[in-house]
Order: structure tokens, then C-alpha cells, then sequence
């Protein structure tokens, strides 16, 4: 082969994959917001899978990092050890909702039958056309009291 046709040739490699890094970069960048609806969906979705002990469809909804990071065992005995009244919750309300590009954050309140309140603040990132649960951070024990937002 010539060395000008390979010198051709290589440029048309490189050009066509920087047109797909760039592009990629574009559809990432571009991610619609969600609505704050569409991540209470996710949440309650994952907090049902919860108390009906489906840790499979829980541990789906969790972000792609997560799923890296825990295996579906370590998955279900970090929610059992750590995060057990999850699997307990009668009744959540939603507070604060923030977007960020592909990320969002959601304030949640998570009652149990006994009527223990606690909060919660749920990180989201966008993947795959949706949003799923990339961490829960559990803000601490509210007080007995009723709590304002919505209810759902």
C-alpha cells in the first residue's frame, strides 16, 4: 500500500472516531431534565420492591456505579444492615427536588408503622433514556410530628 493511501486512511480513521466522541459527548450533555414525579416513581418503585423483599427489582434500579460497586448479595445485606427501615416504610413524602444536568437529588421522609420519621436524600443520575438511584444518604431521625409535602 502507498504511504500517502495509508496516511489517507489513518486520517479517516481518526476523523470518524472524533466525530463519535463528539457526538457522544453531545447526547450525554443533553439529557431532559426529569420530572419531579418521574424520580418519586423511581423511588416508590425501589421502596416497594423493598418491602416485598424483591432486592432484584430494587437492586435494578440502581445506578450503574452502584451495581459496580455492591454485588445483588452485598446489595441486599447493605439494605438489611443499614437502611432496614426502608423495608418497613408505611407511608412517603417528598420534600426538596434539585436538578443538575444528568444528576438529581430528591428529600424524602420515610414513616414506619411505628410512626418513626426519617429522612433522606437520594442522589439520582440519568442512564440508558432514565434515571436511577446512584445513592441514599439517611439525614437522621425526625421527630414525631406530621410532616408538610406531598403525599403519594
Amino acid at each position: 500500500m502507498k504511504p500517502w493511501l495509508k496516511a489517507l486512511l489513518l486520517v479517516f480513521v481518526l476523523t470518524l472516531c472524533g466525530g463519535a466522541m463528539v457526538a457522544d459527548h453531545l447526547a450525554r450533555k443533553h439529557v431532559p431534565p426529569p420530572s419531579a414525579r418521574e424520580l418519586y416513581s423511581v423511588i416508590n418503585r425501589q421502596l416497594s420492591a423493598l418491602r416485598a423483599s424483591d432486592f432484584e427489582s430494587a437492586y435494578q434500579r440502581a445506578a450503574a456505579g452502584v451495581q459496580e460497586k455492591f454485588s445483588r448479595t452485598q446489595f441486599e445485606l447493605m439494605i438489611r444492615r443499614d437502611f432496614a427501615s426502608m423495608t418497613e416504610t408505611s407511608e412517603v413524602e417528598f420534600g426538596a427536588v434539585a436538578v443538575t444536568g444528568a444528576t438529581a437529588l430528591v428529600q424524602v421522609f420515610l414513616t414506619t408503622a411505628d410512626g418513626a420519621t426519617r429522612e433522606y436524600l437520594y442522589s439520582f443520575s440519568a442512564e440508558g433514556g432514565g434515571w436511577k438511584i446512584n445513592g441514599v444518604q439517611s439525614l437522621g431521625r425526625e421527630p414525631l410530628r406530621q410532616l408538610p409535602g406531598m403525599r403519594i
